[in-house]
């Protein structure tokens, strides 16, 4: 759709440049969904935190360059998938918010939240 609107704006005589793709995947096997966002390998010299419940074949590993999420990486979550897409493509700045999901990977939506609406972490 963005590729569309795109040129569609620059045929008119609207010079918009792209500002690049996100890289996204998102797979179902067996009724398993992993999906996979942005720079989900990590950034040289960013830091990463994960969680895990092997139980529940359930996995969340967050990637970030500063205090942005880079990139992001879910196997049966799917309640983080836009969150995650959103805090990538638009690199809001977490701010403390970074330290709280390095510990606490699973607060990603309370994160995405508060720092949209400016609010600080408890």
């Amino acid at each position: 759709a963005d590729h569309g609107r795109i040129a569609a704006l620059n045929m008119a005589g609207h010079k918009t440049p792209h500002e690049g793709s996100l890289n996204m995947n998102v797979l179902a096997t067996i009724g398993l969904v992993s999906s996979s966002f942005g720079a989900w390998e990590g950034v040289t010299g960013g830091d990463s935190a994960h969680i895990r419940d092997t139980g529940a074949y359930r996995y969340l590993r967050l990637e970030f360059d500063g205090d942005r999420l880079a990139g992001a990486q879910a196997v049966g979550l799917t309640d983080h998938i836009g969150i995650a897409r959103g805090l990538i493509q638009t690199q809001m700045r977490l701010g403390r918010w970074k330290d709280i999901l390095m510990k606490s990977p699973e607060r990603l939506a309370e994160a995405y939240v508060a720092t949209s609406q400016g609010i600080a972490p408890v």
